[in-house]
């Protein structure tokens, strides 16, 4: 996916597009938080594979010895992952593409 088509998709509101607007708050929170869940997750699975099984095993003794500590964690992807910022937008704009896609 191009960046430009990205950004035009990072730039949707879901909600507006499958015209849920007037969704409760409490059901959007649960969806922001699902689909939060998943992108997550999809970009971790990504960025363990764009590494190399020593940074695999570096990363993930970070991760056990200090979890609530981000800042390492976030060094440590700069360093390895310079661009795990267009990864993360990219797993988002192929969430919101894939939602968009089952329900038109």
């Amino acid at each position: 996916m191009d960046k430009k088509l990205i950004e035009s998709i990072l730039k949707l509101d879901l909600f507006k597009e499958l015209g849920r607007e007037d969704v409760e708050p409490e059901v959007k929170e649960s969806v922001l938080d699902d689909a939060a869940y998943i992108v997550t997750r999809g970009l971790w699975i990504r960025i363990m594979e764009s590494l190399s099984e020593e940074k695999q095993t570096e990363l993930s003794e970070m991760l056990e010895k200090n979890p609530d500590d981000a800042d390492p964690i976030i060094q440590f992807l700069k360093r390895e992952v310079p661009n795990y910022e267009d990864l993360a937008k990219e797993e988002v704009a192929n969430y919101k593409s894939l939602l968009l896609a089952r329900v038109k």
